[in-house]
């Protein structure tokens, strides 16, 4: 990609040769290429995470960390930045070894100055479109209603109303909720039904930042405030400006940066790392946890008055074990996208296979359960059986003793079952018969079942024609 409406792509070159390094800035330079340098490995990670990089080109020989090393980091740092690995002369086959190992491409030394360009354009390319996937399935994610997502169930249909009336106003909101439970989708639907929602939706995952680099990510940095910082670069917090920012794992924040966001969220201003000056921001906090931060508070961890004032509105994700009835109505959403996805005729779980599915704790949440049904899916033929599942411990085999619903103590699992089934089948038809405006016969071609079984469990859930319950 040459310059043109686009800024320059910038490109990082890593190796532990300055000579190597001189070539190849030349001839990126030259391209209209903005080019980074590192002379080491750990250099080429710090820059990833200070610089963003739009591709690499890394030496795979070189002391300390090598060009393997790099490449398995720099994947856990930006899954999409495409690596590609230098070489030398006849060392092709560790360059070919490297890229099945999730390298972009490699280029042998000496360098061919076209071969170069067009390895590094053909590199920058594929970051920009997966950049641009990634935005559309974002874009996609915000048209879906949040009940598609999360579930249909009583405890979700309150999170959803508590929701609508916390979306249009522009209070601080926490969102609690276990690992892999939809947390940034709750906060993603609160942009797109506040005032905001044309503004920029920026997330930034406190966790997954270096505790070194996560003050200067969120707020900013002026030019020469610590080793590396050559030049001015503002924070999330700025590029949020006008939107949402959204704050995954806040309980990670090290006190000095909680400090300045408790200023972000009083007054609407941040001061960069390494400067005096104070700079107006228009934003909103969105914050998540899955630990409890009163907890952090009183370990004096987290600052009290920052929890005060990040709970202005606190929306509480209960876990998917609590909500036997979205487990099995997730569970048909998330097959007919697997099968879509993986062109295979899946036709459901086996009884035995469903009560191992309601039995689990899911300590993974609705992450978990995608993982899962995409897996089982790829593994089965007709129908999903037991030895399809990867389940994570402890739940190998279904509850032997009776597990108790919320709200409806004593239900053994097999009656959990049986009424968590007759729910959602009964939502579906009632569903069907809606789009096709209650013509039974198309209504059970669309759902795969004959007429007359259509007819027999709309009368079991007293379903009138048009989808609607009965007297």
């Amino acid at each position: 990609m040459r310059p043109g409406d686009r800024p320059p792509a910038r490109v990082l070159v890593v190796d532990d040769l300055k000579g190597v390094r001189q070539v190849l800035l030349s001839v990126l330079t030259k391209a209209g290429y903005e080019v980074l340098e590192a002379d080491n490995g750990q250099a080429c990670l710090d820059l990833i995470r200070a610089e963003a990089p739009d591709a690499v080109l890394c030496d795979i020989r070189m002391p300390g960390l090598d060009g393997f090393e790099v490449l398995e980091r720099a994947a856990s740092l930006d899954p999409d930045l495409p690596v590609v690995m230098v070489t030398a002369y006849g060392d092709v086959d560790t360059a070919v070894d490297a890229m099945h190992k999730g390298a972009y491409h490699y280029l042998s030394k000496p360098f061919h100055h076209a071969e170069v360009l067009a390895v590094v354009e053909r590199a920058v390319e594929r970051r920009r479109l997966s950049r641009e996937v990634r935005s559309l399935h974002e874009r996609l994610d915000h048209l879906a209603p949040l009940a598609d997502v999360l579930g249909t169930s009583p405890p979700m249909q309150q999170l959803l109303e508590q929701l609508e009336g916390v979306a249009p106003s522009e209070l601080a909101v926490l969102v609690a909720g276990e690992e892999g439970s939809g947390k940034e989708q709750v906060a993603r639907a609160i942009h797109a039904r506040s005032p905001r929602r044309h503004g920029p939706f920026v997330a930034v995952d406190c966790g997954a930042v270096p505790a070194e680099f996560l003050e200067a990510e969120l707020f900013g940095h002026e030019r020469g405030a610590f080793a590396g910082a050559d030049r001015q670069r503002p924070g999330q917090a700025e590029l949020a400006a006008g939107g949402t920012l959204y704050l995954d794992d806040v309980g990670a924040l090290p006190l000095g940066a909680q400090s300045r966001l408790l200023r972000l969220v009083d007054e609407r201003r941040v001061e960069r790392v390494g400067g005096d000056e104070e700079i107006p921001t228009d934003v909103r906090v969105v914050a998540a946890t899955a630990v409890e931060l009163r907890e952090l508070v009183a370990g004096q961890l987290f600052r009290a008055d920052l929890l005060e004032r990040l709970s202005a509105a606190v929306l509480v994700i209960p876990p998917l074990r609590e909500r036997p009835d979205d487990i099995v109505f997730l569970l048909k959403r998330l097959l007919d996208a697997a099968t879509r996805e993986l062109g295979k005729k899946v036709q459901g779980p086996t009884p035995e296979t469903l009560d191992l599915l309601l039995a689990h704790p899911w300590p993974g949440n609705l992450r978990e359960l995608r993982h899962v049904v995409r897996r089982a899916v790829l593994l089965a033929g007709r129908r999903i059986e037991p030895s399809h599942l990867a389940l994570t411990p402890p739940a190998a085999e279904p509850a032997t003793e009776p597990v108790a619903d919320p709200g409806e103590p004593g239900l053994s699992l097999a009656e959990r079952r049986r009424r968590a089934v007759a729910r959602v089948e009964a939502h579906a038809i009632a569903d069907a018969l809606r789009r096709v405006g209650g013509d039974k016969r198309q209504a059970a071609k669309t759902l795969g079942i004959s007429t007359r079984t259509l007819n027999a469990k709309a009368k079991q859930y007293k379903l009138q024609a048009t989808g609607e319950t009965g007297p």
